[in-house]
């Protein structure tokens, strides 16, 4: 290569990383990802968010409602305390009432809420309607929490933004029966700035597990039980947190498997932001943190910020996951089917009308 030429290829590397950025950012406009994912999240946080709901139904009115030991006058000064009683304050403090008649047509509204959100039925405006009942029972329980209330409020409000009701819900449904009008140019500007905010939202989804999971490596790694392999055993000793006590006892007595444990989980903790983005790694790294909320959810009476977790984490299956796993579902309703029709047919049923 001569001097003469250098200029000419370094030019042409640049015009070459100029279209590829610029290939990105049309594409980022024109096509949707990870509609499936979205779903998967709309689902498992609003069916999460309504099986707490109805789990704590006996419960209600002391954990959010008037006879809470976190008084409603207790919450509005603490809400002022932290200098978040503004203009928009409504938006999260509208359920620190004196009354139980409008708690409980709170409650109720938290469900009818929740329940066509889960189906994907009017999505959009479903989604803006949990945020907000999310937000008002995220504030009233913020200082009994177990980490679960803000991850439902943080993907309910990163949700707003995906277009989650695009598969496996009713709006679908609704939509491969319609038929295609004209393509307006207004029609495709709101196409395009729907896909920009659905990606961003689920941009910002990725983010936030990657920042949970970041933030709380870095945090064991500071504690000396974590660096020394002890911190797991100390946990499993707790009995307030013991689901099965004489398993976490015997789970603890196990020195060098616990001490194993404890680095994999940092350490696939500290390098998650990074493996989910290597195809070969991502899986591993998947299957390890899944592990790792299951025992804290089976042994550690934490079984609803694990599966809030877990659904966070199904954000990074990619759409070929879930179209197999789709196929495998319905391969497994027509083998059931198939079986049940055979067991019929050996029964002589259904039988004939003479008879």
């Amino acid at each position: 290569m001569t001097l003469r030429q250098a200029p000419d290829q370094e030019a042409a590397a640049t015009e070459d990383g100029t279209r590829r950025v610029r290939d990105r950012l049309r594409a980022a406009s024109l096509t949707p990802f990870g509609l499936y994912g979205a779903a998967v999240l709309r689902i498992g946080v609003a069916g999460l968010f309504l099986l707490n709901l109805l789990r704590e139904a006996g419960h209600a009115d002391r954990l959010w409602g008037p006879g809470s030991p976190y008084t409603p006058d207790l919450f509005r000064a603490s809400v002022e305390a932290r200098g978040a009683d503004g203009r928009m304050s409504w938006w999260y403090t509208w359920l620190g009432t004196q009354s139980p008649d409008y708690f409980w047509a709170a409650y109720v509204l938290a469900v009818a809420v929740s329940v066509p959100y889960l189906l994907g039925w009017h999505t959009r405006l479903m989604a803006v309607l949990f945020a907000f009942v999310v937000a008002g029972f995220h504030m009233r329980s913020a200082v009994a929490a177990s980490g679960f209330e803000l991850l439902s409020l943080l993907f309910a409000n990163y949700l707003v933004l995906c277009a989650s009701g695009r598969r496996w819900s009713l709006d679908a449904r609704r939509a491969a029966r319609a038929i295609p009008g004209p393509v307006t140019p207004y029609e495709e500007l709101r196409r395009r700035v729907v896909t920009v905010l659905h990606n961003a939202g689920m941009a910002l989804i990725a983010f936030q597990v990657m920042v949970v999971y970041g933030t709380a490596a870095l945090y064991k790694i500071r504690g000396s039980t974590w660096r020394d392999g002890s911190a797991l055993h100390y946990a499993l000793r707790l009995d307030d947190f013991a689901t099965f006590p004489e398993l976490s006892h015997w789970l603890a007595a196990q020195g060098s498997g616990m001490a194993l444990l404890a680095y994999v989980t940092v350490a696939s903790q500290l390098l998650f932001p990074v493996t989910v983005f290597i195809p070969r790694l991502k899986y591993a790294v998947l299957v390890v943190t899944l592990g790792t909320h299951l025992g804290i959810g089976l042994l550690m009476a934490l079984p609803m910020f694990s599966a809030i977790t877990v659904v966070g984490d199904l954000v990074f299956l990619p759409t070929s996951f879930w179209l197999r796993a789709a196929r495998a579902a319905r391969a497994a309703r027509a083998a059931r089917a198939a079986r049940a029709a055979r067991a019929a047919r050996l029964l002589g049923w259904p039988r004939s009308k003479r008879q």
